[in-house]
């Protein structure tokens, strides 16, 4: 393995001090997040679509958010993409409308797979009219097993507008139930700033055609 990618991982498996929220001993939460993903490509075209539903619950007890979100990209070269995004995300208090610019890089040696994703999202609060803004930048590391259809991966990414504001760290594996349906599954440790850590399971299924 290179020099990089050993360097990838350790940044992946970091969790610096700097970034981690005060944690409360006794108020980690857990919780589970299922999804399901529909992407399409339009035939020789270097457009692409997308259609993403999530349901959250936290202690498997409650029932926290769910939202919808569609999506409209383009491959601009054949390690680059950018997309434009609409969430549709409904809370037990209030409904949101969320706006996402990505643009994401990708590059592949061997069985390695790095991607670096870069996300302006702005999002309206219906009724109350509160506006708020957040930039995400995602590095993801993965590695499809020879000769199986495993595909692990790593990937941390970080959120934030002027400061941090919160971490995701996920320890995951995609497997390949068929060339158009995908099973994927991750851990997911989430820090925040001044809340206490979540440790949440994620469970769904991604559809390409």
């Amino acid at each position: 393995m290179s020099k990089v990618y050993k360097l990838v991982i350790l940044l992946l498996l970091a969790l610096p001090l700097n970034l981690r929220a005060q944690e409360l001993p006794e108020g980690w939460s857990f919780g589970g997040w299922e999804f399901f993903e529909v992407y399409h490509d339009f035939g020789n075209s270097p457009f692409f679509a997308s259609f993403y539903f999530e349901h959250d619950n936290y202690h498997y007890k409650y029932f926290d958010n769910c939202y919808t979100r569609t999506t409209l990209g383009v491959k601009v070269l054949s390690w680059l993409k950018a997309d434009a995004a609409y969430d549709f995300v409904v809370t037990p208090v209030d409904m949101k409308h969320k706006l996402l610019l990505d643009l994401t890089g990708t590059l592949k040696s061997g069985n390695f797979t790095v991607a670096l994703r870069e996300r302006y999202m702005h999002t309206w609060t219906h009724g109350g009219g509160a506006q708020s803004n957040e930039l995400r930048s995602r590095l993801k590391l993965q590695y499809s097993i020879a000769d199986s259809r495993f595909r692990p991966y790593l990937a941390i990414e970080v959120i934030s507008w002027k400061e941090w504001m919160k971490t995701r760290h996920y320890v995951a594996c995609n497997y390949d139930f068929t060339s158009w349906m995908q099973l994927e599954v991750y851990y997911l440790y989430y820090t925040h700033n001044g809340r206490p850590a979540q440790h949440i399971l994620g469970l769904g299924l991604n559809f390409t055609f």
